[in-house]
């Protein structure tokens, strides 16, 4: 019985031995992989990967057009730098930065429009929080420092509905929950992209607001919630250029908005 007991302890330590060698050499793979690729695309993120706060499946509208932009993972320059200038939504449109992002984009594309004229003719606004709330129109007034704000679907509609008046040849696109990989690639194509991100880079732990519909559902409104344009990036330096309607031409690491583009429900537009 002794030598039996003595027999199962040695195959035990022999198999934790095999698995503490195991680990170690997997643990050398990946850090060695993660050496080798750090000037590669290493911040993909899976369209099919929605954040936990809470269920985004169905927050389109059937009126929008809408796509994740297929990430084929091609090839792209090291660095890019677009020509978008700074618009400050200050001090007229204190939560305005969704509109100004477009108006910064459409100056971009040659349109001198004003981000105050953009945001009365175009902007879909409702003070009441109905079914669409946030998606389909722009929750308050972005002239009120109380307003709150809307995803990409809103601006889109405002930006084809210029466009539309314009005679332009160019379409605005929701992107939302492509890979940050997949809109670099689009800054590289010469694509601005409007993205959603966090006004303050320093509160990480973003927390969620849960505003109540009339239609007795509610909706998960992100604190701190903020749009910018992503003008440029560097894969050497890890970093990403914003054209930001708060602080102006701004630069973070391609990490820190990986993270927050994440936390503020992967939602993005591009006009081409």
């Amino acid at each position: 019985m002794k030598k039996s007991k003595r027999n199962i302890l040695k195959t035990f330590i022999l198999l934790s031995s095999v698995a503490a060698l195991v680990f170690v050499v997997y643990a050398y793979i990946q850090t060695t992989k993660q050496q080798e690729d750090k000037n590669s695309v290493s911040v993909i993120i899976s369209n099919s990967t929605e954040t936990s706060a809470a269920d985004t499946e169905n927050i389109y509208s059937d009126s929008i057009q809408y796509t994740t932009a297929a990430d084929d993972n091609r090839t792209i320059p090291n660095s890019t730098q677009l020509n978008v200038e700074f618009i400050n939504q200050e001090p007229e449109l204190p939560t305005g930065c969704e509109i100004t992002s477009l108006a910064e984009v459409l100056n971009f594309y040659g349109y001198n429009i004003d981000k105050e004229e953009l945001a009365k003719n175009y902007l879909p606004m409702k003070d009441t929080a109905d079914e669409g709330c946030f998606i389909d129109y722009f929750l308050g007034s972005p002239w009120d420092e109380r307003g709150s704000g809307c995803f990409a679907p809103a601006i889109v509609k405002a930006a084809n509905a210029f466009l539309s008046d314009h005679s332009s040849n160019l379409t605005a696109y929701v992107i939302s929950y492509s890979s940050v990989h997949t809109l670099l690639e689009e800054v590289a194509d010469g694509h601005p992209v409007i993205v959603w991100t966090s006004y303050d880079y320093s509160i990480t732990d973003v927390t969620y607001r849960d505003v109540p519909l009339s239609n007795g559902e509610y909706f998960s409104w992100p604190a701190y919630e903020h749009c910018v344009v992503l003008s440029g990036y560097n894969l050497n330096d890890n970093t990403v250029t914003f054209a930001d309607p708060t602080y102006g031409i701004v630069t973070h690491t391609i990490d820190e908005f990986t993270y927050f583009y994440q936390k503020y429900f992967y939602q993005a537009a591009v006009i081409k």
